[in-house]
């Protein structure tokens, strides 16, 4: 191996000397970034066939199979490791209460992993292998220590005394990764890069949305959708044929729908509250608009205040009791 310059030698040129750190370095390239400039994010390559995923075995109860993958281990054991590119190129059993049967008191969490060892950095050996870490069983247990450079799978949740291992005790722990400047799989907000650049983009599993990064306003959702809001009338109104009011925010855009009857006359003097809008749907100015009577060609002022409050303004008559008001208008936030 050549001696480390902070000018490391580049991939694939001639008339160069590149080692093992090279390479990776230069493969690393390609990878969404990691935790440092020169390196690249662990995590699994998307693909078709679930890769890395573990499920248990319909045949032989106490043993689990991966599905194959290909991903990225990035070195740590060094300031400039490189990622190492890795592959399980077909399905893998691994036996986990054959050799360790559950534990008659007490239960225990395993852990399925992809580990990376390299002779350069003291191990026995250099090979990649898919591996069951054995944990300890304990009232309260614990996942085991993994050493070196590793991404986790699953854990498996083995409980005291059981002789199977079934969907429900396998959690799933995969790491997503992409190609640089690719949009990345998370599973929710839990998965966000704890490293992210201005201008990432992840996809979060759990609302199906894309959020990208600022790095003055953190993370925003690019179809930010709250899904429909129901709103409690004040007293004295009630909803109309099950049309009760909700609010529902599309990125800055806030929509409000409903129809409301009063059960007592609302003098034209007056301007009562019917309904408070929670904070995160509320406008930066006041919202003024007419909401249509119902059985009438005439209209009533609704005021939406900064602080939440509607308020509904009579004009020259009173709104009598048993009277309709439709709710539907728009307004922006921020």
């Amino acid at each position: 191996m050549s001696t480390p310059t902070p000018e490391r030698d580049s991939g694939w040129i001639s008339g160069g000397v590149v080692d093992a750190e090279d390479a990776r370095l230069a493969t690393g390239v390609l990878g969404a970034p990691g935790a440092g400039p020169v390196q690249a994010r662990s995590g699994i390559r998307p693909s078709t066939g679930d890769p890395g995923k573990v499920l248990a075995t319909a045949t032989v109860s106490g043993k689990v199979t991966v599905n194959p993958f290909q991903g990225v281990i990035q070195g740590t054991r060094a300031t400039a490791t490189g990622a190492y590119l890795v592959t399980l190129d077909q399905l893998k059993t691994l036996d986990v209460l054959g050799t360790n049967p559950a534990d008659a008191a007490n239960p225990r969490n395993d852990l399925v992993v992809a580990r990376q060892r390299d002779v350069q950095y003291g191990d026995a050996t250099t090979a990649m292998t898919v591996e069951l870490v054995k944990g300890t069983a304990a009232t309260t247990p614990v996942d085991p220590a993994v050493t070196g450079d590793a991404i986790p799978l699953a854990r498996i949740k083995v409980a005291k005394n059981v002789t199977t291992v079934t969907s429900a005790d396998i959690e799933d722990l995969r790491p997503w990764t992409t190609a640089a400047g690719g949009i990345l799989r998370i599973s929710g907000e839990a998965g966000r890069p704890t490293y992210p650049y201005s201008g990432m983009y992840v996809h979060r599993w759990d609302t199906n949305h894309l959020e990208w990064y600022d790095s003055s306003a953190g993370w925003r959702a690019l179809n930010d959708d709250t899904g429909w809001t129901p709103l409690t009338l004040l007293a004295n109104w009630t909803v109309y044929n099950s049309e009760n009011p909700a609010v529902r925010r599309i990125g800055s855009v806030v929509h409000l729908r409903g129809a409301m009857i009063t059960s007592v006359a609302v003098a034209a003097s007056t301007a009562p509250t019917i309904i408070t809008v929670p904070a995160g749907f509320r406008p930066a100015v006041r919202h003024h608009w007419y909401a249509v009577l119902g059985g009438t060609r005439t209209g009533v002022e609704l005021m939406l205040n900064t602080d939440g409050n509607l308020l509904v303004y009579p004009q020259s008559t009173a709104l009598p009791a048993g009277q309709l008001v439709y709710l539907n208008t728009t307004w922006l936030v921020g």
